[in-house]
């Protein structure tokens, strides 16, 4: 499930940008992930 939410939350972000989801930038997908309680280690 963690994996799905992740990749679930990096393609809305990628449509909501108009970008590939290659070029969704990880300080904004770790920051969205944390605030919803997901722990990335």
């Amino acid at each position: 499930m963690v994996l799905g939410q992740s990749a679930a939350t990096a393609a809305v972000l990628a449509i909501e940008e108009n970008i590939a989801v290659q070029e969704v930038p990880y300080d904004k997908l770790k920051h969205i992930l944390t605030e919803k309680g997901q722990i990335l280690k």
